[in-house]
């Protein structure tokens, strides 16, 4: 590997952390942080469905229909308008830029 290190993923531009219980969905989570990171309203930016399956992204990190959490540990990440989106199954959500 003469001399190459890898990189640790940049510093995110922009996070935050979604609470289960509360009203907001994840989706909405994640369109105020895409919101905060790239500074623009989310009208400006295409719909998140054109990235990632949104239905899937909650079924897979938000609790089941009778209310309880799901034991499962992980992340999913995408790339919207030159960012990466990163979503943990903690709720956390990241934002970096793509670059």
């Amino acid at each position: 590997m003469s001399g190459m290190t890898l990189s640790e993923n940049p510093e995110p531009i922009a996070s935050s952390r979604h609470s289960w219980g509360d009203d907001t969905s994840l989706v909405q989570t994640v369109v105020e942080t895409l919101e905060a990171a790239t500074g623009q309203p989310s009208e400006s930016l295409a719909p998140l469905h054109h990235y990632v399956d949104v239905d899937a992204l909650e079924t897979v990190f938000g609790p089941r229909p009778n209310g309880v959490g799901r034991s499962v540990a992980g992340q999913i990440s995408f790339t919207v308008a030159e960012h990466e989106v990163v979503v943990e199954s903690d709720g956390r959500v990241l934002v970096r830029s793509d670059e």
